[in-house]
């Protein structure tokens, strides 16, 4: 199969789908609500007994808000056509956690892989970094600080997530060695399909008109990279306990985190 690069899709687009879909609980709703039909605050209480009542509203109004669920009557939410375009999402997200998180033997929870890679994935400047050295191949430090338009804090703390995370590496040892991705972030290529393609359909859905990346954005990265020589063409796991209430297809016989 051809490797699908990340930098072949749109930034803003992968973007806007994380920000939809990555909130904490978002698939573990999601995916109960398929299989239930309709349910309000209480009843997704019930079946995901980790949340409590004021998390289930909250969490059900963000949703309806983020148009992944609509209200057919007080107090109820069902599935929106948008929220149906997350299955193949959520299985091509689950499938790379599986691959490349280092948790493939354990009885990790489907939904859980799923919330963890968007975890991986979400934080500001996490996809314009990836994207851009998928682009460009390795980078010097000040090089991609330049391209990413973070603050310095913002752009240390997310070169160390994800680095903790295992999507960056450097390319050596001294202090002038580049960043580069590592085969599990060249891996998430398909990821980024399934996420843009996913934002298309939503924003269309909504009426909303798609995000592109904008001019400064792409003159920014395009300049930074033109100024040095470097550039080259280019777990969250856990040994869960069983949760017996929970839907199986949803747990898969794991109690997920109550942390990131």
């Amino acid at each position: 199969m051809r490797e699908i690069r990340i930098s072949a899709h749109n930034a803003a687009l992968v973007s806007k789908a994380i920000d939809r879909l990555a909130p904490r609980w978002t698939t573990w709703t999601l995916q109960t609500i398929t299989q239930h039909g309709q349910m309000t605050p209480t009843k997704l209480t019930a079946a995901l007994p980790w949340l409590t009542a004021a998390n289930s509203s909250h969490i059900l109004r963000r949703m309806h808000t983020n148009g992944l669920l609509d209200r057919p009557g007080f107090g109820a939410y069902e599935v929106a056509p948008s929220g149906r375009h997350a299955h193949s999402v959520h299985r091509t997200l689950a499938s790379w956690h599986r691959t490349h998180s280092g948790a493939g033997g354990l009885a990790v929870a489907e939904a859980e892989r799923t919330e963890d890679t968007l975890r991986r994935l979400r934080g500001d400047g996490a996809v314009g970094i990836l994207h851009t050295l998928s682009q460009h191949g390795p980078l010097q430090h000040g090089v991609l600080h330049k391209a990413s338009g973070l603050a310095s804090s913002s752009f240390y703390n997310r070169l160390h997530q994800l680095q903790q995370d295992q999507l960056l590496t450097r390319t050596g040892s001294s202090f002038r060695a580049g960043y580069t991705l590592t085969p599990a972030a060249q891996a998430l290529g398909q990821v980024y399909a399934e996420l843009a393609a996913f934002e298309s359909k939503a924003a269309f859905v909504s009426g909303q008109h798609r995000p592109t990346l904008t001019a400064a954005s792409t003159a920014r990265a395009s300049a930074a990279v033109r100024r040095t020589r470097t550039a080259v063409p280019g777990l969250f796991s856990h040994a869960p306990a069983p949760q017996p209430h929970v839907p199986a297809h949803v747990t898969a016989h794991s109690h997920p985190s109550r942390t990131r």
